[in-house]
């Protein structure tokens, strides 16, 4: 567990035996600890061991802070909850129905993952209703006796909140920041269907940016030291991948030929940023500019069946 400020760690979850992919934040509070996206169920035992290793157990969390439900974010909520019944789970009031009954959520990663949905992800378990704690955005909460405020920050997805620690100036932002791993200048949105809102991100970028923040934490992956020129670099990359996008409609081709061209470019750019092959076969793993792809032209689509 590395140690980032004030009562504030976090832990590489290590999924799928690979490092940088995956960061749990983890918040010392009076009652006990706070774990901010624990990650999906294949790498809960991952997670234990690193609590081990910090001489503590799920028995010692609180809480767990989801920025969203996707499962590499949040999978593994209702294993946790399972075994430290006492743990509640704050999210987003849209995205908790889907905590406590996740069969709709499940059925439609399966249609995506199909027979790797169980290696990936492992068991996607329901949260009791009792253990939720539903968020609007906007409030301030003190999970285990620790002060945070919340924000609603949709555009990656339309349940995405973010939270800010008022101790140590950290914004725990998820996916809305897109993907940087700790080291590099290298940020990537991460746009997959089915609810991307371009504009909506974007106004969450400036809802985060008003907090002014000292660091922000991306789930992928981790500490970024420079928040007002991680925002930019995300704003303006989000309107370069999304307007590449909507020019590509028109292209010759059918949408997998258009997806793969767009995940060439974006990779040949991530290449020219990181300089290291190693570090662009992670951005390749987790950013997924392929699935991007698709869920920028179903925003595009919808924008343009809705004019109709």
């Amino acid at each position: 567990m590395i140690a980032l400020d004030h009562g504030v760690r976090y832990l590489d979850l290590n999924y799928l035996g690979t490092d940088q992919l995956i960061a749990c934040a983890v918040l010392e509070a009076p009652e006990g600890l706070l774990l901010v996206d624990p990650g999906p169920t294949s790498a809960l035992e991952n997670l234990k061991a690193a609590l081990r290793e910090a001489d503590a157990s799920l028995a010692d969390v609180r809480a767990l802070l989801l920025t969203h439900i996707h499962l590499d974010h949040a999978g593994a909520a209702g294993s946790i909850v399972a075994e430290a019944p006492h743990v509640h789970v704050y999210v987003h009031r849209l995205g908790a129905p889907h905590l406590v009954d996740p069969g709709r959520l499940l059925a439609s990663a399966r249609r995506l993952y199909g027979e790797l949905m169980e290696p990936l992800w492992g068991a996607v378990l329901p949260v009791p209703e009792s253990q939720v704690v539903v968020l609007e955005g906007e409030e301030t909460i003190r999970p285990g006796g620790r002060l945070l405020e919340v924000a609603y920050t949709p555009g990656h997805a339309v349940h995405h909140v973010s939270f800010f620690d008022l101790d140590t100036g950290i914004a725990f932002v998820g996916d809305t920041a897109g993907m940087q791993i700790t080291g590099t200048r290298c940020v990537l949105p991460v746009a997959p269907p089915p609810d991307i809102q371009v504009e909506a991100w974007h106004a969450s970028l400036q809802r985060i940016a008003r907090w002014q923040p000292r660091r922000l934490f991306v789930t992928h992956f981790g500490p970024s030291e420079d928040p007002e020129d991680h925002l930019a670099q995300m704003s303006r990359r989000l309107s370069a991948m999304a307007e590449a996008v909507r020019h590509s409609l028109g292209a010759e081709g059918d949408d997998a030929q258009r997806a793969e061209a767009f995940h060439e470019q974006v990779m040949a750019d991530l290449r020219a940023c990181l300089q290291d092959e190693v570090l662009a076969s992670r951005y390749e793993q987790f950013g997924q500019p392929r699935a991007s792809w698709f869920g920028l032209a179903r925003y595009w689509r919808r924008r343009q069946e809705q004019k109709q």
